[in-house]
């Protein structure tokens, strides 16, 4: 066989022959021939500041199913460095409630830019509020959008922390990297 007959196959059985001839067990020396170099664990999430969200709602239900309560967004506006606009109303936050003290949040309205481009937003979230505990509230926003200026945002994952603005939803947005 010549040098440019050889496989991929080819070149995997050579190595775990040579890894047999070296006294290694067989599975050990395919793994060593099939995995990458181990790279660095991250020590934490690093973000950067992506926008504000301020989402104005009915403030009540506009239906119950079962354990699932719908409220309506009915407007609001958004913030950042790279993006700014309104929020498009019908939205709404089908709210599923899991135990008295935890719900799943799953949020879903339309963004317009200053530049009058739309971005689809959804986000789940949870919130909790253990009995004498610290309420725990994040989500995790998703875009989607045609617009090529904001391509980006299909691109990538954020987590959102609510912040007080009185009778709104609001949430900081970071961008995870």
């Amino acid at each position: 066989m010549s040098d440019s007959q050889w496989s991929r196959r080819d070149f995997a059985r050579l190595g775990a022959a040579a890894g047999l001839g070296l006294g290694l067990p067989s599975s050990l020396a395919a793994a060593q021939q099939a995995a990458p170099p181990a790279s660095p664990r991250p020590e934490a999430l690093k973000s950067e500041f992506l926008l504000d969200m301020i989402l104005e709602t009915n403030g009540a239900a506009i239906g119950t199913i079962g354990t699932r309560t719908i409220v309506s967004v009915t407007g609001g506006t958004f913030e950042g460095p790279k993006l700014k606009g309104t929020v498009l109303p019908p939205g709404a936050d089908y709210v599923t409630s899991i135990t008295p003290t935890f719900r799943k949040l799953d949020v879903r309205t339309i963004f317009l830019t200053d530049d009058q481009q739309k971005i689809y937003v959804t986000y789940g979230g949870v919130l909790s509020t253990p009995t004498g505990g610290e309420r725990y509230w994040r989500t995790t926003p998703m875009f989607e959008t045609g617009a090529e200026k904001y391509k980006w945002l299909n691109e990538i994952v954020c987590v959102g922390v609510p912040f007080d603005v009185p009778n709104r939803v609001s949430y900081r947005v970071f961008r995870i990297l």
